[in-house]
């Protein structure tokens, strides 16, 4: 009979020797009992977890199994297999499906043994709770370290570690001291710094890895140039850097069909969490600013089609961070595709995403600054005059005004009460001045005093809401507003195309190419040339201030000439 060995050892502090030792026991059992074993037909995984099912060697062994090229397979026992029961069991039955006869020598099991069955099942019992006990102890022990402060392996950008404490020889003459310690690396912390600088400056990720690159700084790796989102992503979502360290805060779940391993949140209470000021290299108001953008570029993505797994909709990273004033705004009406902008000449130029993919038949194309002007122009002219925004400022002072006409009746109300606690503060003045002082006298007073002091703090307050409420603008001031309105949006791009996008929603852009149109320009010999042009249609929400007869008009049209 053929008969092939498999041998491993689970981690690099297990002796080498111990593959020759599993290798000479099976040796030994194959000649006791008149069988074979060709060299090539020896597998073995060094420094391979018993619960990890893609080992090299072990998927070599399956090979050979499946191709017929021996009769049987020899371990040492059935742990070498697998630590994990289930996936022991589902190789015991495989080899069985292979008619490949599994024997384990120091188990004393055959697995075509008709006794053999309760052995196998009960090894593998043992096996997977001396691996759970395995497990508890090394945790025990991570924990004890991180409780003294001591690093658990953690290698996080812009800190190094060092050794702490009494060097020592341990059992095999080794040296080793009581821990390892994170301290800051200077240089590494400027790096962070100004990642996050960027990133609240609203600067998109892959421009700050391009920045990196370009500057040839080192990942925490040394490798100049090895920048990519991902890391630089990881970087601006952790924590450590504001000195709160949570350990445990994952785990590693398997899938029992597939093997396969994804992290899941631990339940807070199996977390560690520590506040290392000695590490914190950011203020919570950086920290939080980043949050903050995090929150608003989350889902800002490039756009894809419906997805079976994500409720949450993506949208395209220009809607979140529009570099434009028009930017995102603009749909073909035609195909209904997004107008970009197409060609960087000049100012650019906007055109028809699909007309360019050959799918639109929409070829026209319109200056940007000429397509911002003609907007904003009409926006002036139809919606945001000055009679318009005169008459949104008193309705908004008519308004205030109302809700503040209660305003004198809750001052009094209010003084009422104030001169009620005086009084009673008063009363427990006198109380204590007659020589009757106690505890519960004490607390009222104070009690008492604070109450005073809330109460009047409010009176404070609305009266000076009253007096201070809103008043209506002159129209000379709002003239000269509206006068700068282009400076005014294009100081702040992103917020001001994020408004437009809420004033006029999106904007339609339907091409024209009426001959019998008006829009014709002179050429040689006094001919005419027909000139295509847009019209824009766009759907305003105007403020519920501004009755009918105040609204704007809902489309605008502009020509290419």
């Amino acid at each position: 009979m053929k008969v092939a060995i498999y041998a491993r050892y689970s981690s690099e502090n297990q002796s080498e020797k111990s593959i020759d030792d599993q290798i000479r026991v099976c040796r030994k059992y194959i000649q006791d009992n008149v069988m074979s074993v060709e060299d090539r037909h020896i597998y073995v995984d060094e420094a391979m977890s018993g619960s990890i099912i893609n080992r090299p060697g072990l998927q070599a062994l399956e090979r050979a199994a499946e191709n017929k090229e021996f009769e049987a397979v020899a371990v040492d026992d059935l742990s070498r297999l697998s630590r994990s029961n289930h996936q022991m069991l589902t190789l015991v039955m495989k080899f069985n499906y292979l008619q490949v006869k599994l024997i384990s020598v120091s188990d004393g099991i055959v697995a075509d043994d008709d006794n053999a069955k309760l052995g196998i099942h009960i090894r593998g019992f043992i096996n997977e709770l001396y691996l759970d006990d395995l497990k508890k102890k090394t945790m025990r022990g991570l924990e004890g370290q991180k409780i003294r402060g001591f690093s658990t392996g953690e290698n996080v950008y812009s800190y190094y570690t060092q050794p702490v404490g009494e060097l020592r020889l341990n059992k095999k003459g080794k040296p080793k001291y009581d821990g390892m310690a994170h301290k800051i690396q200077p240089e590494e912390t400027e790096v962070v710094k100004m990642i996050f600088k960027g990133f609240i400056d609203k600067k998109s990720i892959g421009k700050i890895v391009k920045e990196l690159n370009n500057d040839k700084i080192p990942t925490k790796r040394g490798l100049p140039g090895g920048w990519n989102m991902s890391t630089v992503s990881r970087i601006l979502k952790n924590e450590k850097y504001t000195g709160l360290w949570i350990w445990r805060k994952w785990k590693n779940v398997r899938d029992p069909m597939t093997g396969k391993i994804k992290k899941v949140v631990r339940v807070e209470k199996e977390q560690l969490t520590f506040f290392k000021e000695n590490l914190a290299i950011l203020d919570k108001d950086i920290w939080e600013k980043a949050q903050k953008r995090w929150q608003e570029i989350n889902g800002a993505w490039p756009a894809r089609k419906k997805s079976k797994t994500h409720s949450t909709k993506q949208k395209s990273y220009v809607h979140a961070n529009p570099t434009h004033l028009l930017s995102g705004l603009l749909k073909c009406a035609q195909c209904n595709g997004a107008i970009v902008l197409i060609s960087g000449k000049g100012s650019g130029y906007y055109g028809c995403y699909n007309a360019r993919r050959k799918s639109c038949a929409n070829t026209l194309l319109i200056p940007r600054k000429r397509i911002e002007t003609a907007i904003i122009s009409e926006l002036k002219d139809k919606l945001l005059t000055v009679e318009n925004l005169e008459y949104v400022y008193k309705n908004l002072e008519k308004l205030i005004a109302q809700n503040l006409n209660g305003t004198p009746e809750e001052i009094k109300k209010k003084k009422a009460q104030y001169e009620k606690i005086l009084s009673e503060t008063q009363n427990y003045l006198n109380y204590i001045k007659m020589g009757n002082f106690s505890k519960a006298v004490s607390e009222a007073l104070k009690d008492a005093e604070i109450k005073s002091e809330g109460l009047k703090q409010e009176i404070d307050s609305v009266a000076f809401q009253k007096s201070n409420s809103f008043q209506a603008p002159p129209k000379e001031w709002i003239n000269h507003r509206l006068e700068r309105l282009n400076e005014t949006l294009n100081k702040n791009t992103v917020s001001s195309s994020l408004a437009l996008k809420e004033l006029l929603g999106s904007i339609r852009l339907e091409p024209v190419a009426d001959k019998e149109s008006d829009i014709y320009s002179l050429i040689n010999n006094n001919e005419r040339e027909f000139k295509p042009y847009y019209v824009a249609h766009t759907k305003i929400q105007t403020l519920a201030l501004l009755d009918d007869k105040h609204k704007g008009s809902n489309w605008y049209n502009w020509r290419r000439r």
